[in-house]
C-alpha cells in the first residue's frame, strides 16, 4: 500500500500550475462581478415605487424611467481634446455606458424620457454630418424597443446657449431634425408631460431682462419657450414640468441625504447656466403649477421643495412644490456614483381616495465604475504580481541553498606492498556507492591464473593483471552484464595478434557509394538506383562494390524563390546613396522565436531573471481573465 507522503502533498499545493489555474480562476471571477455583477448587485434594492399609490385599482401603474447627463462624446467633433489617453477613456466611458444601460433596461419601463445633455458636444458640430454621427453613437449605446416611446428634452451641450450666429441656428436645426420639438406636451396616464426648451428659455430671458420688462408685459418670440408655457397653462391634469436646467433656490438649500457633496450653487458660464433666474422660476411655478418637477444638468442629486405664494382659489397660504434633480447617468468627476430616477403612474380618475397621489418616484444609483477600475482592479493586480514576485523569490532562494555534496576524488591508500590487498580495509569498506576514485582496484582471483603467462616463457614469473574499472558503477559479480568469462588461448593469441597500428574498428569494409548528410544536397546528382540500393539496406554488398564510380558534377545552387515568403520592399535615397527596406512575412522560425520569449515552461522560468519571471507568470495569469472581458464587451456590444 502506497503510504502518504506530506512533502509530495505540499510541493503539489505550492506548484506553479496550481498557482497558475487559481489565479485565473479568481481573477475570471472577479472580472464578472467587477463588470456585470456589481452593476446588477447595485439595482438589487430598486424597485418601482408604489408607495402612496392606490393599487386598488384594476390598471397597474405605469412605469417611466428618467435619465440625465448621458453625455456621449464624440472625437470627431470639433474642440474635442485629443489626447493620447483620449481613445482609452473614451472607450472605457462608453462601455460604463452600455453596462449601465444594459442593467437598467431590464427594468422594463414603459416610457423613457432623457432630461438634456444626450452629447457632450453636439453644439460644437460644424455640420450637420458631424452631429448625426454623434446621434448615431448615442442611439447605438442606447438601444431601444420600438414599442416603448422616447422623449428627449434638450440640454446646453445639445444645442448652443448664448449664441444667436448662424451656426446656433444651424445646430438647433440638427437637433430638431435628430431628437425632435425643442418644447413638448405629452400625456401618460392623465398627467401632462411640458417638455421645456431650458437653453432657449434662458436666451429668451436674457433679452426680456435687457430690455426691462416683466414677463405679464413681455411679447413672448414665436414658437419660443414662454410661449409655449402659456400655452400649457391651460392643462386640466396634472403637470409635471420636465427641464434640463435646475430652478432656482437658495445657494444654501439641503438637497437631502441622497446628495453626496454640497449644494447646487449658482454659476454663469459661456454657454452653462447653474439654475434659472428667481423670475423666470417663479413665473413658470406660478403659470404651470406643477405637481412635481424633473430636472438634470447638475450631475449629482438633489430633492428640493419650492415654496409657491398663495394662490387665490386655494386654502393654503403657500403651496409646496418638490423638484427632483436626477443623477448623471455618465461617469463624472463630480460624483462617484452615476444614478436614474424611477416613476409610476396611475390614473387620477380611479383614485379611491381624492387626495391620495397619483404617482410615486425613487431615485437608483450605479456603481463606482472609477472605484472598480483603480482601487478593486488596481489594488488586487498589485497583490497578485506581490504574490507571483514572493513565490519566485522563494523558488531562487531554494536553488541558492541546495547545492550537490562535493566529490572527493583523492587517491586511496595503498598498502605497504605497492598494491591493495583483497583483504585490506579499503577493499572491504569501499561499496559501490563510494564516491572514492581508485588508481589500483582490489586483486580479484582471475580465471586465467592457472595459464602460463607467455608461451616462450613458460616458468617465468607471473606479472600483475591490469584491469581498469570505476566505481561507482561496477557491476556486481552476480550482474549478468560484464560477469567473468575463462578466455581460451586462442582468443588471447587473436588478441595479441592484433596490428596496434590499424585497429580492427579502422579495418572494416566501406563501401564506394557515397553518402550524403546535407540537406542542402541531398537531392543533386542522384539517381533512382542509387535510392533503391539505399532502402535495400545494404543486402547485395557484392553487387554494390563491382558497380564502377561515376564522376558527377555538381551545380552551383540558384536563386530559386519558391519557398520565399512574401515581402514588400521600399527604395529611398538618404544621404546621396540609394537605400532599401525590405519587410518580410514571419516565418515559422520567427513564430517559434516569439514563443520561446513566451516560454512558460519550468526550465525556461529557471533560465529568467526574478523580475522577468514575475511579468511573464502575470501574462500567463491575467491573459484567460483579459479573454472574458473581451467576451462580455462582445456580449454588451
Amino acid at each position: 500500500m502506497k503510504q502518504f507522503n506530506p512533502s509530495s502533498a505540499r510541493s503539489h499545493l505550492y506548484s506553479e500550475t496550481l498557482r497558475t489555474n487559481v489565479l485565473r480562476l479568481i481573477w475570471i471571477v472577479l472580472v464578472i462581478w467587477g463588470e456585470l455583477g456589481a452593476f446588477f448587485w447595485s439595482l438589487s434594492a430598486c424597485h418601482w415605487p408604489f408607495e402612496g399609490v392606490d393599487q386598488s385599482t384594476p390598471q397597474k401603474p405605469t412605469r417611466v424611467l428618467l435619465l440625465s447627463d448621458t453625455q456621449v462624446d464624440y472625437p470627431s467633433l470639433p474642440g474635442h481634446r485629443n489626447t493620447w489617453l483620449g481613445p482609452s477613456r473614451r472607450f472605457l466611458f462608453h462601455l460604463n455606458l452600455k453596462k449601465s444601460w444594459f442593467v437598467t433596461s431590464r427594468l422594463k419601463p414603459h416610457a423613457i424620457i432623457f432630461l438634456g445633455d444626450m452629447l457632450a458636444n453636439g453644439k460644437i458640430a460644424r455640420t450637420e454630418a458631424e452631429y448625426e454621427q454623434a446621434v448615431r453613437r448615442f442611439k447605438a449605446i442606447f438601444p431601444t424597443d420600438h414599442s416603448v416611446p422616447v422623449y428627449h428634452i434638450p440640454g446646453n451641450n445639445d444645442v448652443s446657449m448664448g449664441q444667436l450666429g448662424s451656426l446656433a441656428k444651424n445646430v438647433r436645426a440638427y437637433y430638431s431634425k435628430a431628437f425632435g420639438p425643442f418644447n413638448q406636451h405629452f400625456r401618460i396616464q392623465n398627467h401632462t408631460f411640458v417638455g421645456l426648451d431650458a437653453p432657449g428659455l434662458v436666451d429668451e430671458d436674457y433679452q426680456r431682462s435687457g430690455r426691462g420688462i416683466s414677463f405679464d408685459r413681455w411679447t413672448p418670440i414665436e414658437d419660443g419657450p414662454i410661449s409655449f408655457v402659456k400655452q400649457a397653462a391651460i392643462a386640466e391634469h396634472p403637470v409635471i414640468l420636465l427641464s434640463h436646467i435646475p430652478l432656482a433656490r437658495s445657494t444654501s438649500a439641503s438637497c437631502g441625504p441622497l446628495r453626496e457633496r454640497g449644494t447646487i450653487r449658482r454659476d454663469v458660464g459661456h454657454g452653462y447656466q447653474s439654475m434659472l433666474g428667481k423670475q423666470t422660476t417663479h413665473f413658470l411655478l406660478e403659470t404651470l403649477q406643477p405637481s412635481i418637477v424633473f430636472s438634470g444638468d447638475n450631475r449629482d442629486f438633489c430633492d428640493y421643495t419650492h415654496t409657491l405664494p398663495n394662490v387665490p382659489g386655494t386654502a393654503m397660504s403657500t403651496t409646496p412644490i418638490r423638484e427632483v434633480t436626477i443623477k448623471s447617468f455618465s461617469m463624472s468627476v463630480h460624483i462617484r456614483r452615476p444614478g436614474f430616477h424611477l416613476l409610476s403612474l396611475v390614473d387620477p380618475a380611479t383614485r379611491t381616495f381624492p387626495g391620495q397621489s397619483s404617482f410615486a418616484d425613487t431615485a437608483c444609483f450605479l456603481p463606482d465604475q472609477s472605484r472598480i477600475y483603480t482601487s478593486f482592479y488596481g489594488t488586487l493586480a498589485f497583490l497578485t504580481f506581490l504574490l507571483l514576485f514572493v513565490a519566485n523569490l522563494r523558488r531562487v532562494h531554494s536553488q541558492i541553498r541546495w547545492r550537490p555534496e562535493p566529490i572527493s576524488l583523492s587517491p586511496s591508500p595503498r598498502s605497504t606492498s605497492g598494491r591493495n590487498s583483497p583483504n585490506s580495509p579499503m577493499a572491504h569498506d569501499a561499496g559501490l556507492g563510494s564516491p572514492t576514485w581508485s588508481p589500483n582496484t582490489p586483486r580479484s582471483p582471475s580465471p586465467r591464473g592457472s595459464l602460463p603467462p607467455t608461451l616462450r616463457f613458460p616458468q617465468g614469473p607471473t606479472g600483475p593483471t591490469l584491469r581498469a574499472s570505476s566505481r561507482p558503477g561496477t557491476p556486481l559479480a552476480g550482474s549478468p552484464l560484464l560477469s567473468p568469462s575463462h578466455m581460451t588461448f586462442a582468443d588471447r593469441q587473436e588478441d595479441d595478434d592484433e596490428d596496434a597500428m590499424h585497429p580492427a574498428q579502422y579495418a572494416s569494409r566501406r563501401d564506394n557509394h557515397r553518402h550524403y548528410e546535407d540537406e542542402e544536397w541531398s537531392d543533386i546528382g542522384r539517381t533512382k538506383e542509387e535510392d533503391e540500393f539505399e532502402l535495400l539496406g545494404g543486402l547485395d554488398r557484392g553487387a554494390a562494390s563491382s558497380r564502377p564510380l561515376i564522376s558527377r558534377f555538381i551545380l552551383a545552387p540558384g536563386h530559386s524563390t519558391k519557398n520565399k515568403p512574401p515581402s514588400w520592399s521600399w527604395s529611398f535615397v538618404l544621404a546621396g546613396r540609394r537605400r532599401r527596406i525590405t519587410l518580410r512575412v514571419p516565418g515559422w522560425n520567427s513564430l517559434a522565436d516569439v514563443r520561446e520569449l513566451f516560454d512558460f515552461s519550468v526550465g525556461s522560468r529557471h533560465r529568467r531573471g526574478l523580475l522577468w519571471s514575475t511579468i511573464i507568470d502575470g501574462l500567463n495569469v491575467f491573459f484567460l481573465p483579459l479573454a472574458v472581458w473581451f467576451i462580455i464587451i462582445w456580449i454588451l456590444s
